[in-house]
């Protein structure tokens, strides 16, 4: 069975996200490509060998030869064009954030479990061992009881024309950026309870978040992300790093969102230190992957719209206690 993608958006992240790891698995073609400026999609095709261009993103879905619709718009319309894809029968893959709030999530969730078909978010980087290997650390009592927890994710974007800024288009740091963190704590320690949100904007866009939780256990747990011109170490470099504390050691995760990239797991304890390097398979693919086993065999894939929902309405009370409005969907 060969599971043909249909992308819907000439995206910068469709490359890294779906081409090129689409050649790690016989079982997928990523067979067409929809932009919203003709021109635009005929080049896309061309730079990245796809076969069929269409004109419309409804052309694309409504195309019997197309078996999953990737989602890579802007956010707010994520919700819109899975809700769409679903209707006509397809399997979806949408980029993060999963759609623009969580009501929205809910809707979505709604569609697809009523029309059966794969809805995966493309949070990737859960799908690396890195991830699970640092759950299994923290559950085994390696680093004894947990008291502290922090993950970053900075990224200095310093065009402000790019479509993060926009809040009309889901723009902001936590939509973009800081869902990776709040996945991964929430992958790490399960329920937590939030206590205080920080944010700065302008013009409604948080260009920096700063999010303080609980864990059952009544452990700290706190997520910063960031996009202005003082994120990480200034342009072109980029902050990931998970810190976890415990009363017998400390576990790092270093390079956590794109752990293929150099990704660093070290667990110090008073018996000496331990390293484990990222190797085989990158996130992406392991993403594709899942998603083949979900569509082929019915697999269940833990980025489905039960975790997605659970995620946005978090993302939702963040940005609420920080002062700010839930980001709303475009409708067309």
């Amino acid at each position: 069975m060969t599971i043909r993608i249909g992308l819907l958006g000439a995206s910068n992240i469709a490359p890294t996200a779906v081409i090129a790891p689409s050649a790690d698995w016989d079982q997928i073609e990523v067979a067409a490509v929809a932009a919203r400026e003709s021109r635009r999609g005929q080049q896309y095709a061309q730079d990245h060998g796809i076969k069929r261009v269409f004109d419309s993103y409804q052309e694309l879905i409504a195309d019997p030869n197309i078996d999953v619709v990737y989602v890579a718009t802007p956010a707010s319309l994520h919700g819109t064009w899975t809700r769409r894809a679903l209707e006509a029968g397809k399997h979806v893959l949408v980029e993060k954030p999963f759609t623009a709030n969580a009501a929205e999530a809910e809707a979505i969730r709604e569609a697809a479990e009523k029309t059966g078909h794969v809805v995966m978010e493309a949070m990737h980087s859960l799908y690396h061992p890195l991830w699970s290997e640092a759950a299994d650390i923290i559950s085994s009592g390696e680093i004894g009881e947990v008291t502290e927890a922090r993950a970053n994710f900075e990224v200095p974007i310093m065009d402000r024309s790019d479509i993060r800024w926009n809040p009309a288009l889901g723009g902001g740091a936590l939509m973009d950026l800081g869902v990776y963190p709040l996945t991964l704590v929430k992958f790490l320690f399960g329920d937590l309870e939030l206590q205080s949100a920080e944010a700065k904007d302008i013009d409604g866009v948080d260009y920096f978040l700063q999010g303080c939780f609980r864990t059952e256990g009544g452990a700290p747990v706190t997520i910063v992300t960031q996009m202005d011109e003082a994120a990480a170490s200034g342009p072109g470099t980029e902050e990931q790093i998970l810190t976890v504390k415990g009363t017998e050691g400390t576990l790092t995760l270093d390079t956590f969102v794109h752990p293929q990239n150099g990704g660093e797991l070290r667990v110090t304890t008073p018996s000496g230190s331990r390293v484990s390097h990222a190797e085989g398979l990158s996130s992406y693919s392991l993403m594709l992957g899942a998603l083949v086993q979900a569509i082929e065999g019915g697999v269940p894939v833990p980025t489905d719209p039960e975790a997605a929902v659970d995620i946005m309405k978090d993302i939702d009370a963040l940005y609420r206690l920080a002062g700010l409005e839930p980001r709303q969907p475009t409708l067309s």
